[in-house]
């Protein structure tokens, strides 16, 4: 459909292709929260470690990090 004249042609053409995009971008979505989940839990967990040493001055993260086990 080069030109669509009538608006009805017009809004299921926008729509169809909102669709597409939509399911494009979705589908990146599931990708992406696949790829980070790991790194986000590793990343709690760093944190986590961190939470007695909040105060103060900075902890030694090298030694945090060969007491876990987490940056081996």
């Amino acid at each position: 459909m080069a030109n669509p004249r009538k608006f009805s042609e017009k809004i299921a053409l926008h729509n169809q292709k909102q669709a597409e995009e939509t399911a494009a971008f979705e589908a990146i979505m599931r990708e992406v929260s696949g790829a980070t989940r790991g790194a986000f839990q590793k990343h709690l967990h760093i944190t986590q470690n961190l939470g007695a040493y909040r105060g103060g001055s900075l902890p030694n993260v090298n030694q945090i990090a060969s007491n876990s086990g987490i940056l081996q």
